[in-house]
C-alpha cells in the first residue's frame, strides 16, 4: 500500500469538521441524524447543516456548503439521488475531503439513470480529488474521533476490533451488538455501492491501523475481485480477518443485486479465497463478533485438549458431548494433577477427571490460589473451558447483584493465576441484566465470554483455521 493512500484515509477517520448536507429541522431526518451522533460522540470539530430553506436551531446551518465561512473536511449526503452530482461539484470547489452519500437510486436500483448518475459522481470526485463512501451507505463509525453514523451509537474506548460492511445495517447491528457486551470497536465503515473506497481500500488501511487487532468484513460482492483478494492478503498476513459473506445461496445473490448491485459469488468460492488468504468464515453476525472477540484477547487454542471445568455434573455430561463433537479431545486429567486437585474437591459428586466437577467446592475461593494453577500445570491439557450457570451465582443470597459480582471478581483473580487461554460459558438461564454484567466483567479482564458451549466450541474451531 502507498504510503500516500494510507496517510490519505488516516485524514478520512480524523476530519476537523464535517457539514451534512439535507439536513433539515425535522429531528427524524436522517443528515440531522448525523450531526447529533457525531455530536454525541464527542466530535470536537465544527458541525455544519446545510439546506436551501430549513433551519436547525442545534447546529450552524447555511443554504449551501460554498456558503459555509471556513474549510470543510467531510461531508455526508442525503438527499435525492438526482441532486448528488450538484453537491458533488460544490465539494470539489470548497476542497472537501471526502464525502459519504447516504442516498440511495444509483447502481443498486438496476436501472440506466441510476448507473449514470452513479458515473457522473464518480468522474466529478474524481476529477476534483475528492475521495467518496457510497453511495447507498451509512459512512464511517470511529468512537476514538467522534464520527458516528446515528444518535444512539456506543462510546466504548479502548476498542481492538474493526469492522468494514457493504451494508450499513450489519454495521449498525455489529456495533450495537458489540457495545451491549462493553467491547470496543476501533473503526467500522460501511461502503455500499464501492464507487470509489471500498473494502480494498480499507483492508489494506486497517492492516496497518495500530488501534485495530482483528477486521471483520462483511461483504455481499465486488467488481473488483483481483484487488479484494490482493488486499485480503495482505490483512490477514498481518493480523486475524473474519469474513461474513452474505449471498452465497442463488435467491441471496438476487437480493445482493437489488442492494448493492455488486456481483457475487457462490459459497466454494468464497470458502477458498478463505483458505487461500488465511481469512476465516463466519456464518452469521452472532459468530463473527464471538470470533472477533476470542482473537483480540487470548487467541486460538494451541492445540485441541480441552479441560473442562463445570460446578453442576449434569452441565459437565453434555458439555463434554458437545467438546467432543465439536473434534475435539477431552483427555483424563494427569494423576499428579488429580492429586493436587483431591485436596480440595473431595466431597461425594463431585469429579477431579475431566470433566472437573467442582460442585460445591466452586464455593470455597480461598482454595483458588492453590486449585487453579493445579489445573495450568496439566501436561495433557492446552486450554480450559469454563462452564457457568445465574443460578449457581444467585443461588446463596437475596443480595444477587451484590453477591455474584463478588464472586466473579474473586472468580476472575483465580483465573488470572493459569498461563494456559481460558474460555468462558456463561449460560443464558436467568437474571440475564445480572448475566450482562457478569460478562462485561470477564472481557474486561481478557477472557472471552459465549452463552453457549456451542457458540464457544465453534468459536474456538474456526479460529484454529488461521493457524
Amino acid at each position: 500500500m502507498k504510503a500516500s493512500l494510507y496517510e490519505e484515509l488516516d485524514k478520512i477517520f480524523h476530519p476537523g469538521c464535517m457539514a451534512s448536507v439535507g439536513a433539515s429541522s425535522n429531528m427524524a431526518n436522517m443528515g440531522m441524524g448525523f450531526l447529533f451522533g457525531y455530536k454525541k460522540l464527542g466530535f470536537s470539530g465544527k458541525l455544519y447543516a446545510i439546506h436551501p430553506t430549513k433551519r436547525s436551531d442545534h447546529f450552524e446551518t447555511y443554504p449551501g456548503l460554498l456558503d459555509v465561512p471556513g474549510p470543510i473536511d467531510e461531508v455526508k449526503v442525503s438527499i435525492p439521488a438526482r441532486l448528488v452530482p450538484g453537491v458533488m461539484k460544490d465539494c470539489v470547489k470548497k476542497g472537501v475531503r471526502c464525502v459519504t452519500i447516504f442516498s440511495s437510486g444509483f447502481r443498486e436500483s438496476g436501472t440506466a439513470e441510476g448507473e449514470a448518475l452513479e458515473d457522473e459522481v464518480v468522474r466529478i470526485a474524481g476529477k476534483g480529488g475528492v475521495r467518496v463512501i457510497g453511495p447507498n451507505c451509512m459512512g464511517i463509525y470511529c468512537p476514538e474521533t467522534g464520527m458516528s453514523i446515528r444518535a444512539d451509537m456506543p462510546k466504548v474506548d479502548g476498542g481492538k476490533i474493526a469492522l468494514i460492511s457493504q451494508s450499513g445495517g450489519i454495521a449498525i447491528s455489529f456495533s450495537l451488538a458489540a457495545g451491549e457486551k462493553g467491547v470496543g470497536l476501533s473503526k467500522v465503515v460501511s461502503y455500499g455501492n464501492e464507487c470509489d473506497l471500498g473494502a480494498p481500500e480499507f483492508l489494506h488501511y486497517l492492516a496497518r491501523d495500530k488501534k485495530t487487532e482483528v477486521i471483520c468484513l462483511y461483504i455481499e460482492g465486488t467488481r473488483r475481485a483481483g484487488e479484494l483478494f490482493s488486499a485480503l492478503k495482505d490483512a490477514a498476513e498481518k493480523k486475524p480477518v473474519v469474513i461474513l459473506k452474505g449471498g452465497s445461496t442463488d435467491v441471496g445473490n438476487r437480493a445482493v443485486a437489488s442492494h448493492t448491485g455488486a456481483l457475487t459469488g457462490s459459497s466454494e468460492v468464497w470458502n477458498a479465497i478463505a483458505r487461500q488468504t488465511k481469512a476465516i468464515m463466519a456464518e452469521d453476525t452472532d459468530e463473527m463478533l464471538d470470533l472477533a472477540i476470542l482473537l483480540s484477547l487470548v487467541g486460538p487454542p494451541p492445540g485441541r485438549r480441552i479441560g473442562l471445568l463445570t460446578i453442576s455434573g449434569g452441565f459437565g455430561v453434555f458439555a463434554t458431548d458437545q467438546v467432543v463433537r465439536a473434534g475435539f479431545e477431552m483427555p483424563l486429567l494427569a494423576k499428579q494433577t488429580q492429586k493436587a486437585l483431591f485436596k480440595f474437591i473431595d466431597a461425594p459428586g463431585t469429579s477431579i477427571q475431566n470433566p472437573v466437577d467442582m460442585a460445591a467446592k466452586f464455593f470455597q475461593p480461598q482454595h483458588y490460589a492453590e486449585l487453579f494453577p493445579a489445573f495450568d500445570k496439566d501436561p495433557g491439557v492446552d486450554a480450559f473451558i469454563l462452564v457457568c450457570a445465574m443460578e449457581y451465582l444467585t443461588i446463596l443470597s437475596s443480595k444477587t447483584r451484590e453477591w455474584s459480582t463478588a464472586m466473579v471478581k474473586t472468580l476472575i483473580n483465580g483465573l488470572n493465576y493459569m498461563k494456559k487461554p481460558v474460555y468462558i460459558v456463561l449460560l443464558h438461564t436467568a437474571e440475564e441484566v445480572i448475566r450482562l454484567e457478569h460478562e462485561h466483567s470477564f472481557l474486561a479482564a481478557g477472557y472471552p465470554v459465549f452463552p453457549t458451549v456451542n457458540r464457544c466450541l465453534l468459536a474456538m474451531q474456526r479460529s484454529m483455521e488461521r493457524k
